[in-house]
């Protein structure tokens, strides 16, 4: 049955295909690494800080990988990507599973499993988000944010019931056998590359869309274009600044807590505070997206971030852990689908996911720079205080670029 032929428009059953797939492979992946540190541990008699290191390992190694699989998600069909990496990554965890060296399990996590989780992950979600969608294509990025959460509420448990019936391996494979199989199933079955494959670029959601991204389709975008562009840097910067010191934010805050004397229970309401507050801002965020001047939502998201990290870094009350947390979802859930829509908007659909790749590098990069920084404060100072202060250093310079800076063209805007 053509696309075409559905009651609804059949961009949303490509956001919810690609959002399902984002949401399992970040919950396998990037939320499910902790339950992995006390085996690996245990069985290889390693340090905390090594049987720790996957999620850094793989976070490099889609920094690598992020700038092809944008270039690939850009010129040839996004469902052979999709179903390609769905193979690859279920190949990949099978290999880890039945390794018994560390450093081949390293390889294979930032080689393979890395290029894996970039091609069936957020960059491939928010590129057939900005392809799908024109007239709300801040809320349709804003729904495919939401998915990065999603994936710590549903897979971390059934992983963890598995691996503690199994064992870590045969968990790990049962894992990959299901990925491969789901992800498959929806890239194959589901996903469309674009509304003029299946005759629906005359659909009023891309009514003017023709118009203002022909000159981007009709041209390969040169690197330079991309890596001397203001259009680039400011938003890719900001939002590698809010997402980086957000990661620092799930890994210092129960650590902090616990060292002030707050319950573990207590602590841990952390997570699910922020969790909570990005997840609701994603949606309401992309909204805006699609009304409001967007660098002045990006000026909100810095702001926020910047106020996060300064009420932990002068109180040490719980209230104010909680308001960090509650302030640094705000800010990247304003964050994400905004700089989307400013990419989308700057460069067209066309090029989103070569541009995109590029501002993941940056993402990426910031995320493990932010953990080992604040780690290594810690390990220095015996605080995490200075590790804040110099967050809210650096996201109070971002938050002034974008305030002093002129806005750039925005031609492609709807």
């Amino acid at each position: 049955m053509r696309a075409s032929a559905f009651p609804v428009y059949y961009g949303w059953m490509v956001l919810a295909a690609s959002a399902l797939c984002e949401m399992l492979v970040m919950g396998a992946t990037s939320y499910a690494a902790g339950l992995f540190v006390l085996p690996l541990q245990a069985e290889f008699q390693v340090s905390r800080a090594a049987a720790s290191s996957a999620i850094l390992i793989l976070f490099l190694g889609a920094a690598i990988a992020a700038p092809f699989i944008g270039r690939l998600l850009d010129r040839h069909p996004i469902r052979l990507v999709m179903c390609g990496g769905a193979i690859v990554l279920g190949l990949s965890l099978s290999a880890i599973a039945l390794s018994p060296s560390l450093l081949v399990m390293a390889l294979l996590l930032m080689f393979p499993a890395a290029f894996a989780f970039m091609a069936v992950g957020p960059l491939t979600t928010s590129t057939l988000a900005s392809r799908w969608f024109y007239r709300r294509r801040g809320l349709a990025l804003g729904i495919a944010a939401v998915a990065t959460s999603g994936g710590g509420f549903i897979v971390v448990p059934l992983l963890s019931e598995a691996i503690q019936r199994f064992g870590w391996r045969q968990g790990l494979m049962l894992e990959a056998a299901v990925l491969v199989v789901v992800l498959f199933l929806l890239g194959f079955f589901v996903l469309r590359d674009s509304p003029a494959s299946e005759g629906l670029d005359d659909h009023p959601e891309n009514h003017g869309r023709a118009l203002a991204e022909a000159p981007a389709a009709a041209r390969k975008l040169p690197l330079k274009d991309i890596l001397f562009s203001r259009a680039f840097w400011i938003p890719s910067l900001t939002l590698a600044a809010i997402s980086g010191t957000c990661q620092a934010t799930v890994v210092t805050l129960i650590p902090y807590g616990r060292q002030l004397g707050f319950a573990p229970a207590t602590v841990a309401l952390l997570v699910s505070v922020f969790a909570v507050s990005a997840g609701v801002t994603k949606v309401g965020a992309g909204l805006l997206a699609d009304h409001l001047n967007r660098r002045a939502l990006l000026v909100i998201a810095a702001l926020c971030m910047t106020c996060s990290w300064l009420v932990v870094s002068i109180s040490a009350e719980y209230a104010a852990l909680v308001t960090c947390a509650g302030l640094a979802g705000v800010g990247l859930g304003f964050a994400l689908p905004t700089v989307g829509a400013l990419i989308a908007g700057h460069f067209g659909a066309p090029s989103f996911g070569t541009v995109m790749g590029w501002t993941y590098v940056l993402v990426l990069l910031f995320a493990i720079l932010a953990v080992l920084f604040a780690a290594s404060v810690f390990d220095r100072t015996g605080s995490y205080v200075p590790a804040f202060q110099s967050f809210a250093g650096l996201l109070g310079g971002l938050l002034l670029l974008n305030l002093l800076m002129p806005p750039f063209r925005q031609s492609l805007m709807p």
